[in-house]
Protein backbone atom coordinates (compact mmCIF):
# COMPACT_ATOMS: atom_id res chain seq x y z
CA UNK A 1 0.00 0.00 0.00
CA UNK A 2 1.15 3.30 -1.05
CA UNK A 3 2.59 5.56 1.69
CA UNK A 4 -0.05 8.47 1.81
CA UNK A 5 -3.10 5.56 1.84
CA UNK A 6 -1.59 4.57 5.18
CA UNK A 7 -0.41 7.24 6.54
CA UNK A 8 -1.98 10.44 7.77
CA UNK A 9 0.31 13.47 7.37
CA UNK A 10 1.12 15.44 10.46
CA UNK A 11 1.56 18.59 8.90
CA UNK A 12 -1.51 21.63 8.93
CA UNK A 13 -3.16 20.59 5.10
CA UNK A 14 -5.44 23.30 4.33
CA UNK A 15 -8.73 23.11 3.52
CA UNK A 16 -11.01 25.30 1.27
CA UNK A 17 -14.45 24.64 2.22
CA UNK A 18 -17.06 26.37 -0.43
CA UNK A 19 -20.19 27.70 0.93
CA UNK A 20 -23.46 25.22 0.64
CA UNK A 21 -25.78 27.28 -0.61
CA UNK A 22 -25.66 29.64 -3.85
CA UNK A 23 -26.36 32.90 -2.35
CA UNK A 24 -22.85 32.07 -0.75
CA UNK A 25 -20.91 30.52 -2.96
CA UNK A 26 -18.11 32.89 -3.16
CA UNK A 27 -17.06 32.26 0.57
CA UNK A 28 -14.80 30.27 1.86
CA UNK A 29 -13.38 29.22 5.23
CA UNK A 30 -10.01 27.49 5.99
CA UNK A 31 -9.10 24.34 7.84
CA UNK A 32 -6.42 22.24 8.63
CA UNK A 33 -7.35 18.49 9.07
CA UNK A 34 -5.54 14.70 9.35
CA UNK A 35 -8.70 13.02 7.84
CA UNK A 36 -10.14 13.17 4.50
CA UNK A 37 -14.02 14.84 4.24
CA UNK A 38 -16.58 14.32 2.02
CA UNK A 39 -18.15 17.69 0.38
CA UNK A 40 -20.84 17.07 2.74
CA UNK A 41 -18.85 16.99 5.89
CA UNK A 42 -17.22 19.92 4.57
CA UNK A 43 -20.57 21.41 4.61
CA UNK A 44 -21.60 20.30 8.15
CA UNK A 45 -18.33 22.37 9.25
CA UNK A 46 -19.27 25.36 7.09
CA UNK A 47 -22.71 25.59 8.71
CA UNK A 48 -21.86 24.66 12.47
CA UNK A 49 -19.12 27.73 12.61
CA UNK A 50 -21.38 29.95 10.74
CA UNK A 51 -23.96 29.31 13.06
CA UNK A 52 -22.60 29.63 16.09
CA UNK A 53 -19.92 32.90 15.04
CA UNK A 54 -16.73 30.30 15.77
CA UNK A 55 -14.03 33.21 15.15
CA UNK A 56 -11.49 32.22 12.07
CA UNK A 57 -8.81 32.22 15.37
CA UNK A 58 -9.64 29.11 16.51
CA UNK A 59 -10.77 27.37 13.34
CA UNK A 60 -7.59 25.18 13.38
CA UNK A 61 -8.37 23.93 17.13
CA UNK A 62 -11.66 23.48 16.85
CA UNK A 63 -10.71 20.92 13.50
CA UNK A 64 -8.52 18.96 15.34
CA UNK A 65 -11.07 18.72 18.49
CA UNK A 66 -13.78 17.45 16.53
CA UNK A 67 -11.87 15.01 14.59
CA UNK A 68 -10.84 13.43 17.74
CA UNK A 69 -14.13 13.32 18.66
CA UNK A 70 -15.72 11.81 15.74
CA UNK A 71 -12.90 9.14 15.39
CA UNK A 72 -12.58 8.51 19.30
CA UNK A 73 -16.69 8.37 20.26
CA UNK A 74 -18.23 8.15 16.83
CA UNK A 75 -20.92 5.55 18.07
CA UNK A 76 -21.26 7.32 21.54
CA UNK A 77 -24.20 9.58 22.63
CA UNK A 78 -23.82 13.45 22.76
CA UNK A 79 -22.25 12.18 26.56
CA UNK A 80 -20.00 10.00 25.75
CA UNK A 81 -18.50 12.95 22.58
CA UNK A 82 -18.30 15.25 25.47
CA UNK A 83 -16.04 13.31 27.36
CA UNK A 84 -13.73 12.52 25.03
CA UNK A 85 -13.56 16.07 24.47
CA UNK A 86 -13.31 16.95 27.94
CA UNK A 87 -10.38 14.62 28.43
CA UNK A 88 -8.42 16.30 25.21
CA UNK A 89 -9.40 20.07 26.94
CA UNK A 90 -7.81 19.06 30.15
CA UNK A 91 -4.31 17.71 28.48
CA UNK A 92 -4.14 20.82 27.11
CA UNK A 93 -4.77 22.59 30.57
CA UNK A 94 -2.36 19.78 31.82
CA UNK A 95 1.45 20.84 31.78
CA UNK A 96 2.36 17.10 30.81
CA UNK A 97 1.10 17.38 27.56
CA UNK A 98 1.04 19.80 24.78
CA UNK A 99 -0.72 23.35 25.24
CA UNK A 100 -3.53 23.29 22.43
CA UNK A 101 -5.88 20.80 20.71
CA UNK A 102 -3.82 20.27 17.98
CA UNK A 103 -0.96 19.55 19.79
CA UNK A 104 -2.90 17.49 22.19
CA UNK A 105 -4.20 15.39 19.33
CA UNK A 106 -1.32 14.79 17.10
CA UNK A 107 1.56 14.01 19.74
CA UNK A 108 3.53 11.52 19.50
CA UNK A 109 7.04 10.83 17.09
CA UNK A 110 6.86 11.57 14.14
CA UNK A 111 9.07 10.50 10.41
CA UNK A 112 10.00 12.51 7.43
CA UNK A 113 8.24 11.41 4.45
CA UNK A 114 10.53 10.30 1.69
CA UNK A 115 10.33 12.17 -0.76
CA UNK A 116 10.73 15.38 1.27
CA UNK A 117 13.60 13.68 2.77
CA UNK A 118 15.67 13.64 -0.48
CA UNK A 119 15.39 16.79 -0.82
CA UNK A 120 18.35 18.89 0.92
CA UNK A 121 16.84 22.25 -0.61
CA UNK A 122 13.47 22.44 0.90
CA UNK A 123 12.84 24.61 3.81
CA UNK A 124 11.44 23.14 6.85
CA UNK A 125 7.87 24.34 6.59
CA UNK A 126 7.84 22.59 3.13
CA UNK A 127 8.69 18.93 4.44
CA UNK A 128 6.19 16.44 5.60
CA UNK A 129 6.30 14.56 8.49
CA UNK A 130 4.06 10.92 9.36
CA UNK A 131 3.15 9.84 12.52
CA UNK A 132 4.98 6.72 13.40
CA UNK A 133 2.48 3.86 13.92
CA UNK A 134 0.91 2.90 17.06
CA UNK A 135 2.90 5.91 18.68
CA UNK A 136 0.42 8.06 19.21
CA UNK A 137 -1.80 9.24 22.06
CA UNK A 138 -5.04 8.54 20.19
CA UNK A 139 -4.76 5.52 18.15
CA UNK A 140 -7.10 6.66 14.67
CA UNK A 141 -4.33 9.04 13.86
CA UNK A 142 -1.14 6.74 13.93
CA UNK A 143 -3.15 2.77 13.11
CA UNK A 144 -1.87 2.84 9.32
CA UNK A 145 -5.27 3.14 7.71
CA UNK A 146 -7.02 5.83 5.60
CA UNK A 147 -9.55 8.41 7.97
CA UNK A 148 -12.13 9.41 5.82
CA UNK A 149 -15.11 11.02 7.46
CA UNK A 150 -18.09 9.57 5.38
CA UNK A 151 -21.33 12.60 6.05
CA UNK A 152 -22.84 12.58 2.95
CA UNK A 153 -26.57 12.34 3.97
CA UNK A 154 -27.54 12.40 -0.09
CA UNK A 155 -27.36 8.69 0.03
CA UNK A 156 -29.51 5.90 1.58
CA UNK A 157 -27.97 3.49 3.84
CA UNK A 158 -28.16 3.75 7.67
CA UNK A 159 -24.40 3.55 8.22
CA UNK A 160 -23.79 6.72 6.08
CA UNK A 161 -26.77 8.46 8.04
CA UNK A 162 -25.19 7.68 11.15
CA UNK A 163 -21.96 8.81 10.19
CA UNK A 164 -23.25 12.27 9.28
CA UNK A 165 -24.87 12.58 12.54
CA UNK A 166 -22.32 11.50 14.37
CA UNK A 167 -19.96 14.08 12.30
CA UNK A 168 -22.19 17.04 12.69
CA UNK A 169 -22.75 16.30 16.85
CA UNK A 170 -18.52 15.79 16.59
CA UNK A 171 -18.53 20.16 15.37
CA UNK A 172 -21.00 20.65 17.90
CA UNK A 173 -19.43 19.38 20.89
CA UNK A 174 -16.24 20.52 19.98
CA UNK A 175 -17.37 24.38 19.40
CA UNK A 176 -19.40 24.27 22.77
CA UNK A 177 -16.23 22.86 24.27
CA UNK A 178 -14.33 25.75 22.77
CA UNK A 179 -17.01 28.13 24.38
CA UNK A 180 -18.84 28.84 21.31
CA UNK A 181 -22.60 28.10 20.43
CA UNK A 182 -25.48 27.48 22.88
CA UNK A 183 -24.20 25.03 24.98
CA UNK A 184 -21.95 24.61 27.93
CA UNK A 185 -19.59 21.85 28.06
CA UNK A 186 -19.25 20.60 31.75
CA UNK A 187 -16.22 18.47 32.98
CA UNK A 188 -18.52 15.19 33.02
CA UNK A 189 -15.03 12.75 33.70
CA UNK A 190 -14.07 14.67 36.88
CA UNK A 191 -10.50 15.81 35.69
CA UNK A 192 -10.00 12.89 33.35
CA UNK A 193 -6.93 12.81 30.99
CA UNK A 194 -6.73 9.31 29.94
CA UNK A 195 -9.44 6.54 28.72
CA UNK A 196 -9.31 3.35 27.09
CA UNK A 197 -12.34 1.52 25.70
CA UNK A 198 -13.16 -1.41 27.93
CA UNK A 199 -14.64 -3.83 25.57
CA UNK A 200 -12.06 -3.90 23.22
CA UNK A 201 -8.71 -3.13 25.70
CA UNK A 202 -7.04 -3.40 29.18
CA UNK A 203 -4.18 -1.31 28.80
CA UNK A 204 -0.92 -1.99 30.36
CA UNK A 205 -1.19 1.76 32.71
CA UNK A 206 -4.72 0.87 33.58
CA UNK A 207 -3.67 -0.51 36.96
CA UNK A 208 -1.71 2.49 37.62
CA UNK A 209 -4.31 5.26 37.48
CA UNK A 210 -8.03 6.20 39.02
CA UNK A 211 -10.91 6.13 37.64
CA UNK A 212 -13.19 8.55 37.21
CA UNK A 213 -15.82 7.66 35.46
CA UNK A 214 -17.87 5.27 33.21
CA UNK A 215 -19.33 6.51 30.20
CA UNK A 216 -20.47 4.64 27.44
CA UNK A 217 -18.03 1.93 26.23
CA UNK A 218 -15.12 4.15 27.69
CA UNK A 219 -13.56 3.92 31.01
CA UNK A 220 -11.87 7.52 32.20
CA UNK A 221 -8.68 8.09 34.45
CA UNK A 222 -6.47 9.96 35.89
CA UNK A 223 -3.13 9.64 37.28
Amino acid sequence: MKERTMLKQITAITLLLGVATASAATEKLSFPHAAELTAQAKQIIFQEVNESGVPNSVHQEMMCLAENIYFESRAEGVEGKAAVANVTRNRVLSTKFPNSYCGVVYQGPVRESWKTKQNPDLEDSERVYYPRKHRCQFSWYCDGKKDVIWANYEKTGESIKLNAQAWRASVEVAIWTLGYGSYTVNDNTLGATYYYAHNLVYPYWADKFEVTEVIGNHTFMKP
